[in-house]
């Protein structure tokens, strides 16, 4: 998403400046930065389209990308010319959720499509989409940046905060953007240390405690799916850390919190990570909340 982003200023940008380390501030930059820019769209599983009464939209409940959302968004714009910019820019972030109905709806639309209107496709694999779309695309491949790499690019823009950046790369394998988002993010240290006391404690508690805590999941899961999925995505870190906690620096702060559980054995360690990619699937394929969560909870390793 952040290349497509600035893909989409490049080609739109007022400036055109030589100077990569600029940051470029004209209007259209600017508003795509803000997603306020007439020519610049994005497409998620939970937009819905203009119509307010459209009882497709409604039942769909961000399951699928619905049919109506690409023909208001895609196949009515690539009619007109772009607005403001250069080039009108839509995003289609995870794709793989578009469905049967809406892929085969942008067929034409793919064939026909103006130079200056361009559709940008995010997909994890690509086996996940339709062969039909993929045949009218062309495909760029984006390769994990390797961890050194991603400390190096990270010390450089934020020199002033080496500790931070050390303790952000010493929990998990964070990817380059992951990092950047945890630095900007002011309260995210106070959040995820809350997170981790929260997981020490579950795992010294009886397993009354434990469903309380899978109840409390299965609430928040329904007000924010979003904040859930990063509460896994710590626990899931978390493990990955305690393996790795010999290559590391004692005196970090995560290292202290982790003392009562980071002596567990390594196979019980590994168990529970695959417990909660096994979670973390079974959410993403829409199974009662409910009872993943207590899966999940009954499945700890203690």
């Amino acid at each position: 998403m952040s290349l497509a982003k600035d893909f989409s200023r490049l080609i739109n940008c007022e400036e055109n400046s030589s100077d990569k380390n600029k940051i470029c501030t004209c209007m259209s930059c600017d508003k795509i930065n803000n997603l306020s820019h007439p020519d610049f769209t994005i497409i998620e599983r939970s937009s819905i389209c203009s119509d307010i009464k459209c009882g497709s939209c409604k039942s769909s409940k961000g399951q699928q990308i619905r049919e109506c959302v690409i023909s208001e968004n895609i196949i009515s714009k690539s009619r007109f010319k772009p607005f403001m910019g250069k080039h009108k820019v839509v995003v289609v972030n995870q794709a793989n959720y578009l469905s049967k109905v809406s892929s085969e709806s942008l067929l034409k639309t793919l064939e026909d499509i103006d130079s200056n209107f361009l559709i940008i496709f995010l997909i994890e694999n690509l086996s996940d989409i339709a062969e039909t779309i993929i045949s009218r695309c062309q495909i760029w491949k984006l390769n994990k940046i390797s961890k050194q790499n991603t400390l190096e690019i990270l010390l450089e823009k934020y020199s002033d905060r080496e500790k931070d950046v050390a303790e952000i790369m010493s929990f998990g394998s964070p990817t380059l953007g992951e990092a950047s988002d945890m630095l900007d993010d002011p309260i995210f240290f106070e959040e995820r240390q809350e997170v981790l006391r929260r997981i020490v404690k579950i795992f010294n508690s009886p397993m009354s405690d434990k469903l309380n805590y899978s109840k409390e999941l299965t609430l928040l899961y329904r007000k924010d799916k979003e904040r859930v999925l990063h509460e896994l995505k710590i626990w899931k870190n978390l493990f990955r850390k305690i393996l790795r906690t010999e290559d590391t620096d004692e005196n970090l702060e995560t290292i202290s919190i982790l003392k009562s559980i980071k002596e567990k054995n390594k196979l019980k360690i590994k168990k529970n990570i695959e417990n909660i990619l096994s979670t973390e699937n079974n959410l993403k394929f829409n199974a009662i909340p409910s009872l993943v969560f207590d899966k999940f909870i009954i499945n700890l390793e203690a």
